[in-house]
């Protein structure tokens, strides 16, 4: 199983260290290893930010954001400009009550994290403004049909984009939502091998395909529902599946 959204974060905050079994699993994953690498990346943005001079950006910037939140242009203004930034003048030293009171651990550093993170949307919506990404090249793609005990259906299509060795899977699944949770797997037809590429929320997901599968092998997707019992294997019952298949 991959370590989950809080332990990553508490590793890269520093208030938490990972165990043997944590450390093995990021040595071997690299799906994990990379989003751990994206949180330390953001926490020390976060960290180094404090002296950083805010600019104001420019209005077509204030236009895509107020149209992706669905905001009017002064709610989106107004809520920039309750960020305030901090005095220049050193703070008075703290009381015994106060420094009694003052959070520790993940609640000191979340500000940090917030502010990263809004200085990472409001970046991203820049670049995608002034820099465009590169389009992907839909590579291959699978119908996935349903199970007999299924009222499903679904896509999966293979994007590449730069180097052949990155690809995405992207995931839309129509099926009856329960309590269970959906995984999203790589099979070889020949050996009945398995690869998982994670679990799907919601109706549709992106997966990155490691750079060491060989989509020639392991070239059918399959969706399974899986009970949250912490239990790795496939669960063997199939929602849909489908064989990738070249464009």
């Amino acid at each position: 199983m991959h370590l989950d959204d809080d332990t990553l974060a508490l590793i890269a905050l520093g208030d938490a260290d990972p165990d043997g079994a944590q450390r093995s699993h990021l040595d071997s994953c690299e799906r994990c290893s990379s989003e751990l690498d994206g949180l330390r990346r953001t926490v020390s943005i976060g960290r180094s930010s404090r002296d950083v001079e805010l600019l104001t950006p420019p209005q077509r910037v204030w236009d895509a954001i107020s149209a992706e939140l669905g905001l009017g242009h002064a709610d989106a203004r107004a809520e920039a400009d309750t960020v305030e930034t901090p005095d220049a003048a050193p703070p008075a030293p703290a009381s015994i009550t106060e420094r009694r009171t003052r959070p520790t651990g993940f609640a000191r550093w979340w500000p940090v994290a917030a502010a990263a993170l809004v200085v990472g949307v409001l970046a991203g919506v820049a670049g995608a403004i002034l820099w465009p990404m590169p389009s992907a090249d839909v590579i291959a793609q699978a119908e996935l049909d349903p199970f007999p005990s299924w009222n499903a259906s679904g896509t999966a299509r293979l994007e590449q984009s730069g180097s052949a060795d990155s690809r995405d899977l992207v995931i839309d699944l129509d099926a009856p939502s329960g309590t269970d949770l959906r995984e999203v797997w790589l099979i070889d037809p020949a050996t009945n091998g398995l690869v998982s590429l994670g679990q799907l929320s919601g109706a549709s997901g992106r997966f990155v395909v490691p750079a060491g599968i060989d989509l020639a092998q392991f070239s059918v997707v399959d969706i399974s529902d899986e009970p949250a019992d912490g239990n790795p294997a496939h669960s063997g019952d199939s929602i849909v599946r489908g064989q990738l298949r070249q464009l």
